[in-house]
């Protein structure tokens, strides 16, 4: 018995003898890359979206077999999305807005600002072509919104651009009101216009085009004023003394040769106006530099009041007008002005808000 015989001693393993091919120590425990990885990665130098699914399903995969790829996989996943945008933005236009582009008015969205060209001014009907441009260029309209389209019975006749302008300025005026929700801040010579459909379009798909209109000057810079480009407390601000405001202005523009029952009806919806504003604003958080003026202004109108509610119970128009001026007077309009120059606002017919 030789020493290698004894027993307890281990006995190493048999080499297997090498084939042909040759003898792989590590063959056993190779694994191969997933072919669905692959396919995602061409399919992504080629531009082919389905190679977000086929991403997603190889890194799956790889992650219950195993298998080699998960780097091709990411890539194809990276590169489909990266032709996604790319085919979004040139869908949607959006690299190309930063120049001026000529489009039809059909294209312009809310806020783009747009030149005419030569197209007469005020016509009913849009022109065939618009440029769009940077609302801080000079332009001549800005958009407000397009309108749905008139309900357009089968086979009714094309009416007119001047009956349809009739039933398109209520539509528009309604809009201007969200869409600039501080009057003060248009320049004076802005107006609000309206495009409607030609005879081409009535029989496909009417719409109305809202837009605001250059007066002597091209403007030069935008002039929406909704919640969306003015600041929390401008925008509770300007709320909350809206309809009191719009009130005041009927009032004052007919009340004075309006019959009695429509002059009380003024006057208790300038009332209501009164009362909701101070309400609003008292429940209102407001920057430091605002708080005074703000509260002063709610002071004001709790103070005017009772004078609204005597001029709602007026027994004739005389005194109903008499008590509603003095219910006026309650109110300092320096002390509204106040407010607007601490949260940044117009003080002054055309001034930017800041």
């Amino acid at each position: 018995m030789t020493g290698d015989d004894r027993p307890g001693r281990p006995v190493p393993p048999a080499v297997p003898e090498a084939t042909d091919g040759g003898w792989e120590p590590w063959a056993g425990h190779r694994t191969r890359t997933n072919r669905t990885a692959v396919a995602a990665f061409v399919l992504g130098l080629l531009g082919g979206v389905f190679g977000l699914v086929l991403g997603l399903v190889a890194l799956v995969q790889i992650r219950r077999s195993g298998q080699r790829g998960r780097g091709f996989a990411v890539a194809g996943l990276v590169l489909c999305a990266a032709w996604a945008f790319a085919a979004m933005l040139v869908v949607t236009g959006l690299p190309f807005r930063s120049g001026p582009q000529e489009s039809g008015v059909q294209a312009l969205r809310t806020g783009d600002c747009f030149r005419v060209g030569d197209a007469p001014a005020g016509t009913r009907t849009a022109p065939d072509r618009i440029t769009t441009v940077a609302c801080t260029e000079p332009h001549d309209g800005e958009l407000i919104d397009h309108l749905p389209g008139y309900a357009r019975y089968p086979g009714e006749a094309y009416p007119g651009s001047a009956a349809l302008s009739a039933r398109a300025e209520s539509e528009c005026r309604r809009q201007q009101r969200s869409y600039v929700l501080d009057p003060l801040s248009l320049p004076a010579d802005v107006r609000l216009r309206w495009y409607v459909p030609s005879r081409v379009e009535w029989e496909s798909a009417p719409r109305i085009t809202c837009y605001l209109a250059a007066g002597g000057q091209p403007l030069t810079r935008p002039l929406r004023q909704d919640a969306t480009v003015l600041r929390p407390e401008q925008y509770t601000y300007l709320m909350a003394v809206r309809e009191f405001n719009e009130a005041r202005a009927v009032l004052a523009a007919e009340g004075p040769t309006a019959a009695p029952a429509e002059l009380r009806a003024m006057v208790e919806r300038a009332g209501s106006a009164n009362a909701s504003m101070w309400l609003t604003l008292s429940g209102a958080a407001w920057p430091a530099q605002a708080r005074e003026p703000v509260e002063k202004l709610i002071a004001e109108s709790q103070g005017a009041a009772m004078a609204w509610l005597r001029a709602e119970q007026a027994p004739d128009r005389e005194q109903m007008l008499r008590l509603a001026a003095q219910a006026e007077q309650r109110r300092d309009p320096q002390t509204d002005l106040a407010v607007r120059q601490a949260l940044g606002l117009s003080t002054a017919q055309g001034d930017p808000a800041r």
